[in-house]
């Protein structure tokens, strides 16, 4: 009996594992998709009636779609099959992605942009869904870290190959190649993924979407995850030019600064999972927090005393480690029946807190007769405030969750 039981324990973990890592490759598809279009924007300028300013459209068009996208199927995403979900959002997304190949102007290019976000944002919610769903609480942090992981991989190999393809090809080049990947990534669902229809199974209040939207618990997640993205998007788009324009760091160094703080930000993101699953998320998160906040206000409050490198792979490394704790003990809030609009909701306020962050630095900053950016310490001190939100919102999480399982106990005994 003992063998018998060891032997469905090491198949269970097997199949975790796979989801795991498919899940993975799903975001690692999604990430590479939207992540490429900004360093390709010189290229796509060249052959298409675009401007460079008409890159930050493309990409606001694209992050907003993938906002809207998630509010609007979190009340449907939960009836249906997680395969058959995860199935339909890939090849939606592969199909996208190989559609902007065909755009000829702006607009075209626009539309395959929204399209591939509304499709990006379903893939989001349902691979972490599925990573929920198949992995136990108490090992969920490393298995979030994997899946996490892949915007680090993104930094380190994706964007400089897609780069190098655009180079020996065209523009075109890179999202051929990414729309490959996306069916390929299909490929796996359809042949690894089993049926996933156990949260059909429970019972399912009436207006559960508002009951979501209504829960105290649910709403501080949403805000410890909006403030955390509007505190590393303040600062992540202005990073090359404040280097470069303010404190005189070489543009022919970037790549090494990227591919450094990739590789440092996936090692971090590994550790911040396994220390959710070891000492808990809270801990990992404070952590987290002081150091980024230590070399927030040395990096960006006033000229660096610590070499530019290690404050960037701090930056970086911190920011990811912070999320993989935050999305942890988010991931186990919700019931099985509302898990994927649970998370369907919470990846698009990351990517609405995006935006957010964005826009405020952009309001705060000005740019001065050599170029350089101005009032960049209060762009700092935005996203310290912003940051200090997280490890708050999660003690209140954690406070208001202990009260509710204290609660539900009694009757669950009855």
């Amino acid at each position: 009996m003992d063998t018998i039981r060891l032997g469905a324990e090491e198949e269970e973990v097997k199949q975790e594992t796979i989801l795991v890592w498919i899940a993975a490759l799903v975001q690692f598809v999604n990430i590479v998709d939207f992540m490429m279009v900004m360093p390709l924007g010189p290229d796509i300028t060249k052959s298409l009636p675009i401007t460079n300013d008409d890159i930050g459209i493309i990409c606001g068009c694209y992050t907003l779609a993938v906002g809207v996208s998630g509010i609007v199927f979190a009340k449907f995403i939960d009836r249906f099959d997680r395969k058959l979900i995860a199935v339909i959002s890939v090849l939606g997304l592969s199909v996208a992605t190989l559609s902007a190949t065909f755009s000829w102007d702006l607009y075209s290019l626009i539309f395959a942009r929204v399209l591939a976000g509304v499709f990006g944002g379903v893939a989001t919610a349902i691979s972490l869904t599925i990573v929920c769903d198949a992995v136990p609480a108490e090992r969920r942090g490393k298995a979030m870290a994997i899946v996490m992981g892949s915007f680090s991989v993104s930094s380190i190999a994706a964007i400089p190959f897609g780069l190098e393809l655009a180079a020996r090809g065209s523009w075109k080049t890179p999202f051929y190649a990414i729309s490959i990947l996306g069916f390929i990534v299909l490929l796996f669902i359809l042949r690894f993924t089993p049926s996933m229809k156990e949260h059909l199974l429970a019972p399912r209040p009436a207006s559960s979407l508002l009951r979501l939207l209504f829960n105290r618990t649910y709403i501080w997640a949403f805000f410890m995850m909006m403030t955390a993205m509007v505190s590393s998007y303040a600062i992540i788009p202005n990073i090359s030019a404040y280097f470069q324009l303010n404190l005189g760091y070489p543009r022919s160094s970037l790549g090494f600064l990227y591919f450094v703080g990739g590789v440092i930000s996936l090692i971090l993101i590994q550790i911040g999972g396994r220390a959710s699953d070891k000492i808990g998320s809270l801990p990992t998160n404070i952590i987290g927090t002081i150091v980024l906040v230590i070399f927030l206000y040395d990096g960006f409050m006033h000229p660096a005393q610590s070499p530019l490198l290690l404050v960037f792979v701090m930056f970086m490394g911190m920011v990811c480690l912070r999320n993989v704790s935050a999305t942890t003990e988010a991931s186990k809030l919700p019931k099985p029946y509302e898990r994927a609009a649970f998370m369907s909701l919470f990846s698009s306020l990351q990517h609405i807190g995006n935006g957010i962050g964005a826009l405020l630095a952009s309001a705060i900053l000005a740019t001065g007769t050599g170029g350089e950016l101005i009032n960049m310490k209060w762009v700092g001190l935005l996203s310290i405030i912003m940051a200090c939100c997280q490890p708050v919102s999660l003690f209140i999480i954690q406070r208001l969750k202990r009260k509710t399982e204290a609660e539900e106990r009694p009757l669950v005994r009855l």
